[in-house]
């Protein structure tokens, strides 16, 4: 299955005019035979992928569920949370679908490489991936809605009218990704783009389509949040010098929101458009000659270093689907609170009655003492409570 390379996003199905090498090549005519020594800028492109993809996953998966818990909670499923949740959940089912696709790419593990699986995934995985960055363009309009034209803030930002919206985009992104079922097909043991949908080379419907989508999607869209996002940031900034005693109590609450949401988006853009660079300029960095030493040939030293660098900025481009939970944690307060009381309920769920009791009277005790000493109570990993005398000018402190 011919995966191997990847589009303007950096890690989807598409890509035109581009192909990797293989680890040895032999070609044979009637008259000659020759082999290419492959570059060992290979290997180290091929170490980037499968060292830092497994370090995105372990962050993303876990920050998206969590993401996902809290944004569904009662306080937080306003019309932000609505469309937050959305793309937590998005997220995380992109990134189990790019474990698939890494597994067939990098490892070389037959995952969609079979019949039927070849026409649907694409559809599936680029359905996702899409649809990410069309959330994000969507919370960014409401929140510009919600700043630069406050009169309309209660008719267009609603929870109801968020999970409208995100319906819709879903089904726009599904109405994309579809005609990709027809791109692909299985066939003599392969999954590889129909011969059809190439006629044409560079005018074919294959290389207009993913040209024009790719683009769209991960440049234009990007560029769109951006612009958004700098009358949002005027507007506020209008706001904060000229009105300050009149939205004194209400600024504080949408400044909050404003900023977790526009460090959201900024860092889409952040992470989106480099890699949409590198896609077009792939044209530049063609393949050299078959036969010879990689290394020593200039055309084939310029075709590495140029995957060498996109490799790294793919892998800084799937952040965004990964770390979104710990954006919330640093710009969102009350994502923390909530978090904060989603982690203590469930300690309070697991953590034996006979430990939590005790641990109560104690905190009850040291809180009663003498300001002249501070009282530590600790849960041991044991499971046993054990408390700690210091005397000190500080208050009494309870520490878990």
């Amino acid at each position: 299955m011919d995966i191997t390379n990847t589009s303007s996003s950096g890690y989807s199905l598409v890509e035109s005019n581009m192909s990797d090498s293989t680890s040895t090549m032999t070609l044979t005519n009637v008259t000659t035979e020759c082999t290419t020594v492959i570059s060992p800028m290979k290997d180290d492109i091929d170490f980037i992928d499968k060292t830092l993809t497994p370090i995105i996953y372990a962050f993303g998966f876990p920050g998206n569920i969590l993401s996902f818990l809290i944004w569904i909670r009662p306080r937080m499923r306003h019309s932000s949370g609505v469309y937050l949740a959305a793309l937590a959940l998005v997220d995380f089912i992109f990134l189990l679908l790019h474990v698939l696709f890494e597994l067939e790419k990098i490892w070389e593990v037959k995952t969609i490489n079979m019949p039927v699986l070849c026409e649907i995934f694409p559809i599936i995985f680029l359905t996702f991936q899409y649809l990410a960055p069309l959330l994000v363009l969507a919370f960014t309009i409401e929140r510009y809605i919600s700043i630069c034209h406050p009169f309309k803030r209660e008719r267009f930002c609603t929870t109801r009218n968020a999970e409208i919206v995100a319906v819709i985009l879903a089904g726009v992104s599904l109405a994309i990704c579809a005609i990709q079922g027809y791109f692909w097909k299985y066939e003599n043991g392969e999954c590889d783009v129909r011969i059809d949908a190439l006629n044409g080379q560079n005018y074919s419907l294959w290389t207009i389509w993913s040209w024009t989508t790719e683009l769209l999607l991960f440049l234009v869209v990007p560029l769109s949040v951006l612009t958004f996002n700098i009358l949002v940031i005027k507007e506020a900034k209008r706001l904060s010098n000229y009105e300050h005693t009149q939205l004194h109590g209400r600024a504080q609450k949408t400044s909050a929101t404003t900023i977790m949401l526009l460090a959201v988006s900024f860092y889409l853009i952040f992470t989106t458009l480099p890699v949409s660079v590198m896609y077009v300029s792939v044209v530049n960095f063609g393949e050299g000659p078959l036969c010879g030493v990689q290394d020593e040939n200039p055309t084939w030293r310029k075709y590495y270093i140029y995957h060498l660098v996109r490799t790294v900025v793919d892998e800084i481009g799937i952040t965004h689907f990964g770390l979104n939970f710990y954006i919330y944690l640093i710009t969102g307060k009350m994502f923390r609170n909530e978090f904060k009381k989603m982690f203590l309920g469930f300690l309070h769920r697991t953590v034996p009655e006979k430990i939590r009791t005790e641990y109560t009277s104690m905190a009850r005790t040291s809180l009663r003492g003498s300001l002249k000493k501070n009282t530590t109570v600790r849960i041991n990993s044991n499971g046993t409570t054990g408390m700690s005398m210091d005397n000190g000018v500080r208050g009494s402190e309870t520490n878990l």
